[in-house]
């Protein structure tokens, strides 16, 4: 945690823009605040929440590789090399505690996680104090801090993916994260142990419920509406949260407040969140369809970084990408005129055509945003939870599977009658997840949260990778060795 101490106090001093959009999309340093004016001003105060999402999308965050690992790890892609940038370790399941995805994604989280932290004592302090005042409104501190805390969440919610047993593994007794829920400033605060699963989770589920009140409903333009959180965008959070412990009723509850009754099950209040009418234009510029829940963007002046970014790693024209495993479960229950199919890119490796997604293809620059979450989850997460908690599939639960199947596959309508049992329908959820969300790191967190091994796969001139047992070493990510060597409380993952 040395590094990661070190990190975040140059991060959040230098991370210092203006509010407005434009420099939200391009973050420029234009202050460097000592610590003891950070809160003197509301332009201040702005700087330093642009400066946690500007974090966040880091290369070896969500600007690109976390979503990468998650799916790589599983049967849908082969690398084009097995050069180690290519997260080739992460493919083939031999990452140890030194490999440099193991570290930098946890330093890239950890630096977030102490920025916002940072940022919600200060600006707690600086509020009570009066310093702030005549200088931001109650409602402003109010979506400040929501936001804070809710991406504060989503950092602990993404640990977990990878370095820590699943909740459904033991009902979250497992160990779990070391919960630094307090601003880092000097030496010598290294040492914590990790809280449980089940404990980062209430913590998580905290941060959301604390900051769903304050958020604000709705933003005035749509690009805001995509990079920033509001009300909405944390009650959907809500809904991957709850699915991934296992609570049902909570699943349906959330989700519940943001998906009519009826269909075309559109968000009635706050943000009108709605699936994209076409699935290729969800990623098309804007990229700000109502479908987006949460994004992050990019610009010619703002990139992920090299070798980090979705496309660098999903295009044909780069040579570190992966292309399609086509015997892997998307590609071959993908219908030849399933829109998701149609936009698939091609490509030559060893003269071979090859198949690539198609979602990401502004290669030069890398200006795609990359997606944290879209609504198609949200009816996907509601489906699936109202049959695992009803134990019967309804007409309602069908008609939120087909809202997002036949959006791309119009002849692959299901009627209630195709599922002989409960476990045929949620077989059918579990399908359209992996073929909808391809490429945005769904696929790892699926099967997971289910207890299912990591299938094996066939990678040709790449090599043959086993399935990986639940019961392996290899089925989450080695604790770092920098934390185990610089915090003293710290345990390995066995």
């Amino acid at each position: 945690m040395r590094n990661i101490l070190k990190g975040s106090i140059v991060v959040i001093l230098l991370s210092v823009v203006s509010g407005c959009t434009k420099d939200y999309l391009d973050p420029v340093p234009k202050t460097n605040p000592i610590d003891q004016n950070a809160f003197d001003t509301k332009e201040r105060v702005v700087a330093q929440v642009n400066g946690m999402y500007s974090l966040m999308k880091s290369g070896a965050y969500h600007g690109g590789r976390y979503y990468v690992y998650n799916d790589v790890r599983c049967d849908n892609f082969i690398p084009k090399s097995s050069n180690l940038v290519t997260n080739y370790a992460t493919w083939n399941h031999t990452v140890l505690s030194s490999t440099n995805e193991v570290q930098n994604l946890w330093l890239a989280v950890y630096n977030t996680i102490n920025a916002i932290n940072l940022f919600i004592d200060g600006l707690e302090e600086a509020w009570t104090s009066g310093k702030l005042t005549d200088k931001i409104t109650d409602a402003e501190k109010n979506q400040y801090m929501s936001e804070a805390l809710a991406l504060r969440a989503i950092c602990y919610f993404d640990l977990l993916q990878l370095y820590a047993k699943p909740y459904n593994m033991g009902s979250g007794t497992n160990p779990g994260l070391p919960l630094r829920l307090t601003g880092i400033k000097v030496g010598g605060e290294n040492d914590l142990a990790r809280s449980t699963v089940a404990q980062v989770y209430t913590q998580i589920l905290a941060d959301l419920n604390a900051a769903e009140p304050l958020a604000i409903l709705d933003y005035s333009n749509d690009l805001l509406r995509t990079t920033r959180i509001h009300r909405n965008s944390i009650i959907a959070l809500k809904t991957r949260v709850y699915l991934h412990m296992g609570n049902w009723a909570s699943v349906v509850t959330e989700a519940g407040k943001i998906v009519s009754a009826a269909a075309p099950f559109k968000a009635t209040t706050g943000r009108a969140f709605e699936l994209n009418s076409t699935f290729a234009g969800i990623w098309a510029t804007p990229y700000t369809t109502k479908e987006s829940i949460f994004s992050m963007p990019f610009t010619a002046t703002n990139l992920a970084g090299t070798q980090n970014s979705l496309a660098h790693y999903n295009h044909p024209s780069s040579s570190e990408s992966y292309y399609l495993n086509v015997s892997g479960q998307a590609y071959t229950n993908l219908d030849a005129t399933d829109a998701r199919r149609v936009l698939f890119q091609t490509g030559t490796v060893s003269s071979v055509t090859r198949y690539f997604v198609g979602k990401w293809t502004t290669y030069t620059p890398q200006t795609d945003y990359a997606p944290v979450m879209r609504y198609a989850e949200v009816l996907l997460n509601y489906a699936e939870a109202i049959v695992r908690n009803d134990n019967a599939v309804s007409n309602l639960a069908v008609n939120l599977l087909n809202a997002v199947r036949t959006r791309s596959f119009p002849a692959g309508a299901y009627a209630p009658g195709n599922f002989a049992t409960v476990q045929s329908f949620l077989d059918a959820v579990f399908l359209e997840r992996n073929m909808e969300f391809l490429g945005e790191g769904i696929r790892n967190m699926d099967l997971m949260r289910l207890g299912l091994p990591i299938p094996g796969k066939n990678g040709g001139s790449m090599g043959n990778i086993a399935e990986v047992p639940t019961t392996s070493l290899s089925y989450i990510w080695p604790i770092p060795g920098n934390e185990i060597t610089f915090n003293k409380l710290m345990t390995p993952n066995e």
